[in-house]
């Protein structure tokens, strides 16, 4: 019985043993199931830029013995920030309170790494220069430049620091360069911290004809007129390209193009000169004030028999401005029994009463005419 008793108490010590070394090892087994952690660091350990309410989410890795890769210890990391009206941390993600700098820690088992953290003000909008592409499959252009504004004014050139990528195969990024693969619309996004700008592709095949219409135009002062230009594929098919040509103005105080419309400012000539992918087109547009009315010297006329007189007429624009349009007006008698004209000269043939009418251009004017 004595014996019995004595070997329980050595099974009850030994168990007790075990339990204490276990208790003693758990922390570092929990961490590193083979041996200490001898060094951590934060994976994105260079100093780190944030906006104002942008958050990010931090790894930490560790050397540990008897491992010959770094280890994932993230979820063991004790944390703290030297300044949380800053940033704060909680369990690896970091969030910009305000404008500031401050410097995250990660401690584990004794080991200890940290972060550098600049904060700036919270970015109110990025914007893409150019703002879409348009090419031919196989051509490439270079990356957008990119810029953003801040909530307090400022704006900055973000280019270098974006990060691109593309929606589909149907275009690939190549050294700072987009290139285009397939026909097709893409997407291209730029992501910077928090924020994304998207860039619309399109990515077509080869034109071999392009034509506008209308190719000659005359139009008044502060009108407008839409261009149409249609395309034509190589295997026969064609596209309207109206709102995709970029167009020039020999004149810009004549005439300027704007998506596919042309408006006039002021009298005058000038040859607009669109381009899409390598070919180009022209149209010839003469602008000229709008005809207001035709005016006469005279509001009546009262003749003898084989009597005669000579009528000028006068054109009247929406400027103010007047031409003698006389001898290109359009005349003609009701009654040339009565009375006929040429070019403005009237004779009397007969006693009665007739009206003669000058017309120019989309106005006529007409003058009574008695013969006694």
């Amino acid at each position: 019985m004595k014996m019995k008793m004595k070997r329980m108490k050595i099974g009850l010590r030994g168990m007790f043993a075990l339990i204490m070394v276990l208790a003693v090892l758990a922390p570092s087994f929990a961490l590193a199931a083979t041996g200490d952690v001898t060094s951590i660091e934060i994976t994105n350990s260079s100093p780190q830029k944030m906006s104002v309410s942008e958050t990010a989410k931090l790894q930490v890795m560790a050397v540990i013995e008897g491992f010959d890769n770094k280890q994932d210890v993230t979820e063991g990391v004790t944390w703290s920030t030297s300044n949380a009206a800053v940033v704060t941390i909680t369990k690896g993600k970091i969030k910009a309170i305000a404008a500031g700098e401050a410097t995250v820690y990660a401690q584990v088992n004794g080991a200890k790494a940290q972060l550098s953290v600049q904060v700036q003000d919270k970015i109110k909008s990025i914007t893409a220069s150019p703002k879409s592409y348009n090419f031919v499959k196989g051509s490439e252009s270079a990356l957008p430049k990119v810029s953003i504004k801040r909530a307090n004014g400022k704006e900055e050139d973000v280019t270098s620091e974006i990060v691109w990528s593309v929606s589909s195969a149907s275009a690939v990024l190549e050294s700072g360069k987009i290139k285009g693969i397939t026909p097709g619309r893409v997407l291209l996004q730029g992501k910077y911290g928090s924020v994304t700008v998207k860039v619309p592709v399109a990515i077509t095949d080869e034109i071999t004809k392009v034509e506008v219409t209308p190719a000659v135009m005359q139009l008044n002062i502060k009108k407008s007129k839409a261009l149409k230009v249609i395309g034509t594929y190589a295997n026969g098919k064609t596209i309207n390209l109206s709102k995709q040509v970029t167009w020039i103005s020999s004149n810009n105080n004549v005439a300027t193009v704007k998506n596919g419309t042309v408006k006039t400012l002021t009298e005058g000539q000038a040859t607009l000169t669109g381009t899409y992918q390598n070919q180009t087109i022209k149209a010839e547009v003469t602008v000229v004030p709008l005809l207001k009315k035709l005016i006469t010297g005279q509001k009546k006329l009262i003749l003898s028999p084989q009597g005669s007189t000579t009528l000028s007429v006068m054109a009247q624009y929406d400027t103010g401005k007047t031409t003698i349009v006389t001898d290109s007006a359009v005349w003609s008698s009701t009654k040339p029994s009565v009375a006929t004209v040429t070019g403005g000269k009237i004779v009397a043939v007969g006693k009665g009463k007739t009206s003669i009418t000058a017309k120019w251009g989309n106005k006529k004017v007409s003058i009574p005419v008695t013969v006694k």
